[in-house]
């Protein structure tokens, strides 16, 4: 008889070129925000410098384990998964500040593949830049996500890494532009067709600067929760193109499709 194999969740990396750009929020909402659908979801912190994914999750009273203790045998994996407070299918691992286990990226990637046993996704915290954590989390993954600002250093970081990301991961690199309308000078910032043109990857989603996102980072309520917000209509968007593999332009969550496809629209905040 042949041996059944678990189905393994979709690891996707989500990164940045450089610091500043909300990369760590959109993780936060992303994988609320697919959780909402059903989707049994896991977000890994895997910047082992900032590590504060646990911020707009609401959930930094909560972990009394990170990674690190996991990839040292001090702590089994059920000790190490946190638990949402409000999603019963969203789940959380924290990393510590400890940053010799970036040097070793097939531990950290067999840890990932063992955690994907259990669930649908897996999403990657990424520190920016190219630096020793980037390697880990792009290997460890099948998928990556670039998040990016219109400015024009930011634009510059993201081409690199995803020239970096193309050799490396299987899947092509998808982009989430975010503070879209962020106001600057005219020679800072680069118009969204300026932007697609020379990134020249796929888009699954536009996040305006706006203010209630801030709030919620700081109250620790992932915005996502709430659909009457305008931003959190966006992040069920880029889930919903995420679960359906497109890149369809958010239009309006009224449509029936995308009602079907959340299951907690009361509001939260």
């Amino acid at each position: 008889m042949k041996k059944e194999v678990a189905p393994m969740a979709r690891v996707i990396c989500i990164t940045s070129g450089k610091g500043g750009v909300g990369k760590t929020t959109v993780t936060a909402n992303l994988g609320t925000a697919l959780a909402l659908s059903g989707s049994r979801v896991c977000l890994i912190d895997a910047d082992f410098g900032l590590r504060n994914l646990d911020i707009p999750l609401g959930l930094s009273n909560r972990v009394n384990y990170h990674i690190s203790d996991l990839l040292t045998g001090r702590c089994a994996l059920q000790q190490v998964i946190v638990r949402d407070k409000r999603i019963s299918t969203l789940f959380f691992i924290s990393c510590s500040n400890d940053v010799m286990h970036q040097d070793d990226p097939q531990a950290f990637r067999e840890v990932v593949q063992l955690i994907g046993l259990d669930y649908d996704y897996v999403l990657i915290d990424s520190p920016a830049g190219i630096e020793n954590g980037f390697w880990n989390t792009a290997l460890a993954a099948d998928e990556a996500i670039v998040v990016t600002t219109p400015h024009r250093t930011s634009l510059q970081d993201a081409d690199r890494v995803i020239g970096l990301l193309e050799n490396m991961i299987p899947a092509p690199p998808q982009l989430i532009i975010n503070m879209a309308d962020a106001q600057g000078a005219r020679s800072a910032t680069v118009k969204m067709e300026a932007i697609i043109d020379i990134l020249n990857i796929g888009v699954i989603g536009v996040i305006h600067s706006d203010v209630e996102v801030i709030r919620s980072v700081h109250k620790g309520i992932p915005i996502a929760l709430d659909p009457e917000f305008e931003s959190g209509q966006r992040f069920r968007h880029i889930a919903h193109n995420v679960a359906k593999n497109q890149q369809e332009p958010f239009i309006s969550l009224q449509s029936r499709t995308h009602r079907r496809f959340f299951s907690l629209p009361q509001r939260m905040f």
